[in-house]
């Protein structure tokens, strides 16, 4: 797959309802299984809730509760349909590299009251909010981002996001990344050299990479 520009892709995101009985489901590359509750099987590999499987092309998936699937796919392929597949958001990559990729998700937490620098990344990805509440800043857009919600962000704009709940917040993210940022690099680019000197008032927790 690359041999294409990246905006020859999409990143989508998909609510799983899992099922004693097994479905499969007809991914057509790269993809990431997010257990949000309960327990799941991923092509026979049991995963518990607050964790994650990476597939790539087609997989049985069955198991009890709910999980969150994030698809890199061609353009030229549908999105998803189907019983206990729910599309929730997905968007088209811009043109960025066309050299070798990775397909990276983590999961980003912060404080209540913590809020990041003005920054970008390395490549576009969509977050998903899996508890708490943001406020987030995207290029000249604001919004205030509850749990459930996914949203999409190119890396080139700059973002500053805002940890405004009670509690800590947390979400899922998966990114599209040059390789050379493999083992787990940073892909983030402060706005201005001051910036890059705040603290980020986040922690991660890789789940892992995958070619793409």
């Amino acid at each position: 797959m690359t041999a294409l520009e990246l905006n020859q892709y999409r990143l989508s995101v998909y609510d799983l309802t899992a099922t004693p009985e097994a479905m499969t489901v007809a991914v057509s590359g790269v993809a990431f299984v997010y257990v949000a509750s309960g327990t799941a099987e991923v092509d026979g590999t049991s995963v518990e809730a607050d964790n994650g499987h990476f597939v790539d092309g087609p997989f049985s998936f069955a198991g009890t509760g709910t999980a969150w699937l994030y698809e890199f796919a061609p353009i030229t392929q549908p999105v998803l349909d189907g019983a206990g597949i729910s599309l929730v958001i997905s968007r088209r990559l811009p043109q960025a590299y066309s050299g070798k990729r990775i397909f990276r998700a983590d999961r980003v937490e912060s404080n209540p009251g913590a809020q990041t620098p003005l920054h970008g990344h390395r490549g576009p990805g969509i977050r998903r909010l899996l508890k708490g509440r943001l406020h987030a800043y995207i290029g000249e857009d604001s919004e205030r981002i509850d749990t459930g919600h996914a949203w999409f962000e190119t890396g080139t704009d700059w973002v500053i996001g805002k940890n405004i709940h009670d509690s800590a917040s947390a979400f899922v993210r998966v990114m599209i990344l040059p390789a050379e940022l493999s083992g787990g690099i940073s892909s983030f680019v402060p706005a201005t050299p001051e910036e890059g000197n705040k603290p980020r008032s986040v922690t991660y927790r890789l789940f892992g990479e995958h070619s793409c």
